[in-house]
């Protein structure tokens, strides 16, 4: 007899079997099942049997003592993809997806023993390999003398809820860009670390990561190459990091580690986290290539530790780590430090000058002031544009006080735009009211000048005021040459085909190089006020100046020397061959309406 005849043998058998011999509670009853011929429930057919067992849309199968199955139905072979012939003789093990331990099959076992049930969910493997979730009852039909005749199961697919359930899940506590853990799954981990390093006694550390000038990334590659970046970021952090750690993005390009289980003495504990945030520091060092091409990036790290010792909430370690990491940045970026105390006083004043002065740039409250150059007879040679911050209340703000927030934050690109706008339309109006003003000096930051819209920007403050590109001088700094040279020589040829000219500011307090002055196409040099202080009494900087003359001279460059105070330093500047000149000994710099008495003098 073939195995589909005996199953259908077995079944038309075994219901009969059931509705004269005992009692049937269906399979998802949770107590066992027993003959009663004394029964005066009502009574089954076997017709009435057969069609719930074959047309359940629940998987049902019946296995006897051994648990060798006997029969399944319809939906079983749909589910698990198993036939009929292929599934008798076989036991449950069929289905066995490896995924729950020995302990898991003792319980099961134990509540059938004890209870002649079980339900609950487990994962089954279908025939094709894939695992699915199930929800799944079994329940035990005993004699009289409480031996075993069979063993009914009966389980659902619960894959699409369980799916449904993972998405809601990762919707919840994922970052849906890189993958990531976001900040609320963050926030568990951590509020779990700190009540583990309460008992353990061992330190734990919380790294907050941000971008080195990502914004740049983004306006000038778009926002889709910026998402690829982030996501090959991440996928370097996960590589670098231990599989008990916890990496999640918290937003942009903000991402934050955690580091659990390091050691029980605090000297150690940094070590191995400052190891770890160098370590990170290389990885993301390396070339990357997207979309064919090539970019690096760095980053600037913050770390504070905790432990038993330490009484502070996710909010406040996050919040530490986060200054750590803003105190990296004002230190050259690329690099790491830990968070102190003293450090959030600092970034309470780097936050408030950011909010107000962004609020400044809303309310006119950024000015210029323009101090005058001269040669040694006191001809006008041109001005010097400075920004000064006219604050309602702290009275004018100096730019080494904001300058550096406004480069942290980005700021920098609006307000360098509106300042070079209002530079050229001073320029202007002092053309129109038939002054000649030789040049306008405009510093630039070099945050806005690797801008990838610097050129633009230049271009359409010429347009909109109808300046002279003659007229304008552009100073950039030193530093800036040393460390993107061959886009700063394309912007600067650019620019100077429009007629624009350049300097180098703050010249010899950076990485001095004949080879590289000769490849810029500049044409003046200006000398650090810091040289011409001393430079009557210290013979070190009167060499270092008598240097740059030199090397200037050598590259037919202009050369200016900056603050300088007294006749004594005019003196010896013209002795050692410059003669154009810019500090207090001729003028301090000065509002706009000021100017025109210099310029009614000539």
């Amino acid at each position: 007899m073939s195995a589909l005849k005996k199953a259908d043998h077995f079944n038309t058998s075994l219901a009969e079997e059931m509705d004269s011999s005992f009692q049937l509670h269906s399979p998802f009853v949770t107590r066992r099942i027993q003959l009663n011929h004394a029964s005066s429930l009502p009574q089954i057919g076997s017709s009435v049997y057969q069609c719930f067992f074959e047309h359940s849309s629940d998987a049902m199968l019946i296995a006897d003592a051994d648990c060798k199955i006997l029969h399944v139905n319809p939906a079983f072979v749909a589910i698990t993809g198993y036939t009929l012939e292929e599934s008798i003789g076989q036991t449950p093990h069929l289905l066995c997806s490896g995924v729950h331990s020995e302990s898991f099959y003792d319980q099961l076992w134990e509540s059938l023993n004890q209870k002649g049930y079980w339900r609950g969910e487990l994962v089954n493997k279908h025939k094709n390999g894939d695992a699915f979730s199930i929800w799944q009852r079994i329940n035990v039909i005993e004699d009289n003398n409480r031996q075993v005749l069979y063993y009914i199961s009966a389980f659902s697919d619960i894959s699409i809820i369980k799916n449904t359930e993972r998405k809601l899940w990762q919707m919840a506590h994922l970052d849906s860009l890189s993958g990531l853990a976001n900040r609320a799954l963050f926030e568990q981990r951590l509020l779990q670390e700190l009540f583990a390093a309460k008992r353990s006694g061992q330190f734990g550390a919380v790294i907050f990561l941000d971008l080195d000038d990502f914004k740049k990334i983004n306006d000038c590659l778009g926002h889709r190459f910026g998402d690829l970046l982030l996501q090959e970021v991440a996928k370097r952090l996960q590589l670098n990091l231990r599989t008990e750690d916890t990496v999640a993005r918290l937003g942009g390009d903000e991402f934050v580690i955690l580091l659990s289980g390091l050691t029980h003495k605090l000297d150690d504990a940094e070590k191995t986290a400052g190891n770890v945030a160098q370590k990170v520091l290389n990885a993301l060092l390396e070339v990357y290539l997207i979309e064919d091409q090539e970019l690096q990036i760095s980053a600037s790290l913050g770390i504070t530790l905790f432990s038993t010792a330490f009484d502070e909430s996710t909010e406040k370690l996050l919040r530490q780590a986060d200054v750590a990491m803003y105190a990296a940045k004002t230190e050259g970026k690329s690099t790491y430090c830990f968070y102190h105390p003293d450090m959030l006083e600092q970034a309470n004043k780097r936050l408030s000058i950011e909010n107000e002065l962004r609020f400044a740039l809303q309310n006119d409250q950024i000015v210029l002031f323009y101090q005058p150059q001269y040669d040694a007879a006191r001809q006008l040679l041109g001005f010097e544009a400075l920004v000064r911050w006219q604050h309602p209340e702290k009275g004018m703000i100096s730019p080494a006080d904001f300058l550096p927030v406004a480069e942290e934050t980005g700021i920098i690109i609006e307000l360098g735009e509106r300042l070079l706008y209002m530079a050229c339309r001073q320029l202007a109006a002092w053309h129109s009211q038939g002054f000649k003003v030789p040049h306008l000096a405009i510093n630039i930051s070099p945050v806005q000048f690797t801008h990838c819209n610097f050129v633009d920007s230049v271009n359409s403050a010429m347009e909109l005021t109808g300046v002279n590109p003659a007229a304008i001088m552009l100073e950039i700094t030193e530093n800036l040459i040393i460390k993107n040279i061959t886009e700063v020589i394309e912007k600067m040829r650019l620019l100077k085909q429009r007629g624009i000219r350049f300097s180098i500011d703050d010249f010899g307090t950076g990485y001095s190089s004949l080879a590289y002055l000769r490849r810029m196409p500049i044409d003046q040099l200006k000398i650090d006020r810091s040289f011409v202080q001393d430079i009557t009494h210290n013979e070190n900087d009167a060499a270092i100046v008598n240097t740059i003359i030199a090397m200037a001279g050598s590259l037919n460059l202009d050369i200016i020397a900056e603050g300088v105070e007294t006749p004594e330093q005019v003196a010896y500047l013209a002795d050692c061959g410059c003669n154009a000149f810019q500090g207090y000994w001729f003028s301090r710099p000065l509002p706009g309406t000021e100017v025109l008495s210099i310029l009614d003098k000539g």
